[in-house]
């Protein structure tokens, strides 16, 4: 089905969600959406799934690039074993707080810097629906979740769907009576999702916070 309107780009998704079809319903995601989800599979622990590098290696991010990002996720890991003594130290003393200060600015600045790096990965990465969809795969056959649910759209409604010249939003009638919104962007003449819903959680790569899987 051709993404040519947003309810087509939706009802593209809930096809392919109602047919377990990750590769066919990332391809109806807009590439902000897609970058929010890649930047998971991007592996910043030391002890990093091998998967995952080989996964971001066949999709033409250099194995360098993937290195740098593993040192500054050792140094964010070495940071926060730092940090912990200076907050039982004495509120009152003043070398203390600066040290405080200094070990916070400089966490603080390798969490940008991960970023930086996580994005520049990214960059490279060669047909990201594609690339989200194989680590989709890969992290529910280890974990039985992944960063988008399993049910999502499936047996709901688009209404009221508004077009602003490259935009257009809508929302979603839920089975259980809810209502949810949506957003659209046109890139040429297709439209994908912008938005998803936050609430299901994203896988974490190593050294960064793991939350709720969806289903």
């Amino acid at each position: 089905m051709p993404l040519d309107s947003p309810e087509r780009a939706f009802a593209s998704a809930q096809d392919a969600m109602e047919r377990g079809d990750w590769g066919a319903f990332f391809e109806c995601l807009d590439r902000n959406e897609l970058l929010r989800i890649a930047k998971n599979a991007i592996p910043t622990g030391e002890q990093a799934d091998d998967a995952y590098v080989v996964l971001c290696i066949e999709h033409g991010i250099p194995r360098e690039t993937l290195e740098q990002v593993k040192a500054i996720g050792k140094d964010i890991s070495a940071s926060a074993q730092a940090m912990l003594p200076m907050w039982t130290g004495d509120k009152n003393d003043s070398v203390n707080q600066e040290n405080k200060f200094q070990l916070s600015l400089r966490h603080r600045n390798l969490v940008k810097a991960l970023d930086v790096a996580i994005e520049t990965c990214l960059k490279s990465a060669t047909d990201l629906a594609v690339f989200v969809t194989r680590s989709e795969e890969i992290y529910r056959a280890k974990m039985g979740g992944g960063s988008v649910s399993s049910t999502l759209f499936v047996g709901e409604t688009l209404v009221d769907v508004t077009v602003e010249g490259s935009k257009a939003s809508g929302t979603r009638q839920l089975k259980t009576g809810w209502t949810e919104p949506i957003a659209f962007a046109r890139k040429k003449v297709l439209w994908y999702i912008k938005f998803l819903p936050k609430s299901g959680s994203l896988p974490r790569s190593p050294c960064r916070p793991v939350r709720q899987l969806a289903g």
